[in-house]
């Protein structure tokens, strides 16, 4: 003969018990202050190891192409641009597109010459539809690149 083990009904919680652990957790965090930032007229607390905005040193830019290669979803392109650099003979430069980019920094860590560095600069609001920064947009501080 088979014998069926009997289950248990889990007990119900008395519901004054949840609405008390409510109303205690509301008690506790009513008098501290909020985590939000009023962030045009303050500006929020920026971390030491943040990094975001592109930078390019034309000068230092060989056009080696790696930095196109290595962004795992397109946002660097190669664009030409004649400027007269006696390191980059082929005379191209990465142009980024900020509205794909994921701030990987792999860009950063393969450049060979070190001439695509990532800064604290994170206000990069456009009034245009494109987010796409030239390689001459890239080498200027984002208050002069015309939005």
């Amino acid at each position: 003969m088979i014998k069926i083990k009997e289950i248990e009904e889990p007990k119900k919680p008395i519901p004054i018990l949840g609405i008390m652990k409510g109303m205690g957790m509301l008690s506790k965090n009513l008098l501290k202050k909020p985590v939000t930032v009023q962030y045009p007229e303050q500006m929020p607390e920026i971390q030491d190891r943040f990094r975001f905005r592109i930078f390019l040193k034309l000068d230092d830019c060989v056009g080696c192409t790696l930095c196109e290669q290595v962004c795992p979803n397109g946002s660097i392109k190669m664009e030409h641009l004649d400027r007269d650099n006696p390191r980059n003979k082929r005379k191209i430069y990465p142009d980024v597109n900020f509205g794909t980019c994921t701030v990987c920094r792999n860009c950063e860590e393969i450049c060979p010459t070190v001439a695509i560095y990532l800064t604290h600069e994170f206000q990069t609001s456009r009034t245009k539809n494109s987010f796409l920064y030239s390689p001459t947009e890239l080498a200027m501080p984002e208050y002069e690149v015309k939005k």
